[in-house]
């Protein structure tokens, strides 16, 4: 068995209490690390992904500048640094059980309680390295697999993610390597979401349509507009470069729809929600793998100058 070396592996702490943060750093320099930044805020975090991405962020969850879980989220998602795989340890002094299920239900690898010893430290290392929970992807989430919120996220397929951490301390490839794995993982990733995104509106569109239709903007309404808006948005970001790009147009013209939907007052235009079928049916197109590009463009041309007119 291969040992590990973590001398070379660059770890981030964040940590407002400067007491906490000296600990940490001496444990880990203990523990055999030696590349370690430490600040006080997720400014900071975000700040030292733009020089170098680590290969493991330890932060307190009560940061004083932003929520650390929706950081988790946005990191996971591919909205912060090159690498949404990055292993993940929160830090808390008393975790209670709520704040251990928000940290981990964003996406975080591992809670550890303050303060941690050398033991401690080296154990939770060794499981990420060795034994680090395959991830899933839905259009809402990505990360290391938890209790599923949905029978969508029960069902989609596992992964194993590009570890860094682990390639770093085995000394498994070059960092070009590393990171080639990391942005062919990107890839996939968005691939998967895209698709589930494809299911999503599909849903959303079928439940909605027959409610605006009949001017029940009501609850329900309004919660499935607001989700196909994440849908079209999310979506839309994670089309280039992929085999779908060609449907970014349509979700452009969707999350336009919608917006002007849920601008209306109550009262949509009868005009607007009669293009959301067709333009579900030309994504759903789209979509689909099997479907003739060409006259997936066709027809989606066709959906944009109804939708212009």
């Amino acid at each position: 068995m291969v040992q590990e070396r973590f001398d070379k592996v660059t770890v981030v702490i964040a940590d407002p209490d400067h007491k906490a943060r000296t600990i940490a750093k001496k444990t880990l320099i203990k523990a055999g690390f030696r590349k370690i930044l430490t600040g006080h805020n997720l400014a900071f975090v975000k700040q030292s992904f733009d020089v170098e991405m680590p290969e493991l962020l330890i932060a307190e969850t009560n940061l004083p500048d932003g929520d650390f879980s929706e950081f988790v989220n946005d990191l996971r998602h591919h909205k912060i640094g090159n690498n949404p795989f990055l292993v993940v340890s929160a830090l808390a002094e008393n975790p209670t059980p709520e704040l251990v299920k928000k940290v981990i239900q964003a996406g975080a690898d591992d809670l550890l309680s303050k303060p941690f010893d050398v033991a401690t430290l080296m154990r939770r290392v060794g499981r990420l390295i060795h034994q680090r929970k395959p991830f899933v992807v839905t259009g809402d989430y990505v990360g290391p697999t938890r209790q599923a919120k949905s029978q969508k996220e029960a069902n989609a397929e596992q992964f194993v993610p590009p570890n860094t951490l682990k390639a770093r301390a085995l000394n498994e490839g070059s960092v070009d390597e590393v990171q080639a794995m990391v942005d062919a993982a990107i890839q996939s990733v968005n691939t998967k979401a895209l698709e589930s995104h494809a299911d999503d509106i599909n849903e959303l569109v079928t439940i909605v349509t027959p409610r605006l239709t009949t001017g029940q903007v009501d609850a329900t309404a309004r919660l499935c507009l607001d989700r196909l808006r994440y849908a079209a948005e999310d979506a839309n970001r994670r089309l280039d470069g992929t085999q779908y790009d060609h449907v970014s147009e349509l979700c452009q013209t969707l999350l336009g729809i919608v917006n002007n939907i849920r601008n209306s007052g109550g009262v949509p235009v009868a005009r607007d929600v009669q293009l959301l079928t067709p333009l579900n049916k030309a994504i759903q197109l789209g979509f689909d793998k099997n479907a003739d590009v060409a006259s997936a463009r066709q027809i989606t041309q066709a959906i944009l100058v109804q939708a212009r007119g």
